[in-house]
């Protein structure tokens, strides 16, 4: 029983991690939108205050919420096709050899 404890105590820690990594992504894209002259961050920065208030309750928040806002996470973070996607961890056009 404690090994189950503490296994879901560590899924929990990862996934509020996650969570609150996406929120901060999303905080960075839309401001960097706005400095780019994009209309509609207010969106953006919403969504990562919603996330960023899921993440502090996460254990407490309803099944549904929990695993819908970790799926948004994974997604964002490894692309549709999980850790397969070729576009998960991507670099910049500066990232490769001779620049």
């Amino acid at each position: 029983m404690r090994a189950e404890q503490e296994r879901a105590a560590a899924r929990l820690r990862d996934e509020r991690a996650l969570v609150v990594e996406f929120a901060q992504r999303l905080r960075k894209r839309a401001v960097h939108g706005t400095y780019a002259g994009l209309r509609g961050q207010d969106v953006g920065l919403t969504m990562a205050a919603m996330l960023d208030s899921i993440a502090l309750v996460l254990d407490q928040v309803p099944e549904q919420v929990r695993r819908d806002a970790v799926a948004a996470a994974r997604h964002d973070r490894d692309g549709p096709d999980g850790p397969n996607d070729p576009r998960r961890n991507r670099k910049g056009l500066t990232s490769g050899d001779g620049h």
